[in-house]
């Protein structure tokens, strides 16, 4: 799948929408949905996804020293 070249600002914003997407469709989050519905290939989609996890795990993880 081709995708079209985007700006570092369209990278970020295309970020929280796919993230917005896969948190708020809990039956339609599969990697093929998304790839179709964003236009973007499944390494970016993983890559997207993999750090907010871990983003929101290790904000977990500081949570829980206090």
């Amino acid at each position: 799948m081709k995708t079209p070249k985007r700006t570092p600002e369209e990278k970020k914003l295309l970020a929280k929408k796919i993230i917005k997407y896969y948190f708020s469709h809990p039956n339609a989050n599969s990697s093929r949905e998304i790839q179709e519905k964003f236009k973007i290939n499944k390494v970016a989609i993983h890559r997207i996804l993999s750090d907010e996890l871990e983003r929101r795990f290790n904000r977990i993880k500081r949570m829980e020293k206090y």
